[in-house]
């Protein structure tokens, strides 16, 4: 039997063809994630679904028809795609299957009657509404955080909101809330939180309305008597040629727990407390 070298060169570019129809979207370098988030019950658009890639620090929203695009630097194959929306399950896709999916589809949570125990509402951090103190914050992307403590006097409780005081002079930014395991050493451990859960705030003043994570649909227990609560700065964007600066605020004296990078070292300042104010059920 005859090889014909000619039949090896087809077959080799019919596989390069095929392997290169399975790469969508690389410019420059990005691999570019783009489809539709639906609804299971009803097949309608997902509007305001979180995106994001968990060992990445990127994320996005879809727009109101569902649609979303999110581009990666460094593609992992190890990495995850997460969708999430108040009221419907989290949905995690390997990267590798999100390339080739064009729609995405959540299913409506189901409620456990059983853990909804807690009736008594409180408030606790911050009392202190006057703005004593500002922390300038990078607005590119780093994977830092900066949070404060927290003692719970409950055996179990839920979280509802975060609210906190920023001066943003950017047009729009992306925060992510980390609620994390406080260590015997009294630094910030182990994340509770299993959802990416994303706001995107625009420009605003110190003294202008008070933003806030409303968490209440996600139905949160935790059982911990301490707590280190973060905030970190995803994307922050502004028109060009103008200004584009972020700082947290603080209004009491105390101390705050800060990182400026994802694998950054830990540090406290204790000058001003961060502003941060947590509204529990129990």
């Amino acid at each position: 039997m005859h090889w014909n070298p000619k039949s090896k060169l087809s077959i080799i570019s019919i596989f390069l063809l095929t392997l290169i129809s399975f790469v969508p979207n690389r410019v420059s370098g990005q691999v570019i994630i783009k489809g539709k988030v639906i609804y299971q019950k009803d097949a309608t658009p997902a509007a305001s679904a979180n995106i994001s890639l968990l060992h990445e620090k990127q994320a996005t929203f879809s727009n109101k028809d569902g649609y979303f695009s999110i581009s990666i630097n460094n593609i992992k194959s190890n990495d995850t795609l997460l969708i999430t929306s108040v009221g419907y399950e989290s949905l995690r896709i390997p990267v590798s299957a999100a390339l080739l999916k064009k729609e995405f589809v959540l299913r409506e949570q189901v409620k456990n009657l059983e853990s909804v125990t807690v009736f008594n509402r409180a408030v606790l951090g911050s009392t202190v509404e006057t703005v004593g103190y500002f922390r300038s914050w990078n607005t590119k992307r780093t994977g830092g955080e900066i949070g404060r403590t927290f003692k719970l006097p409950y055996k179990k409780y839920k979280i509802d909101k975060v609210r906190f005081k920023v001066a943003n002079f950017c047009d729009t930014c992306l925060l992510r809330l980390h609620i994390r395991q406080v260590t015997g050493e009294g630094e910030p451990g182990e994340e509770l939180l299993k959802d990416s859960i994303s706001i995107t705030i625009n420009k605003l003043m110190l003294n202008g309305k008070i933003p806030e994570f409303d968490i209440s649909e996600y139905d949160l227990t935790f059982k911990e008597n301490e707590l280190f609560v973060s905030i970190e700065v995803l994307n922050c964007s502004t028109r060009p040629k103008e200004t584009c600066s972020f700082s947290f605020a603080g209004t009491e004296k105390g101390a705050y727990i800060y990182k400026s990078t994802g694998n950054g070292e830990w540090q406290i300042t204790d000058d001003y407390t961060l502003y941060l104010k947590l509204f529990l059920r129990y």
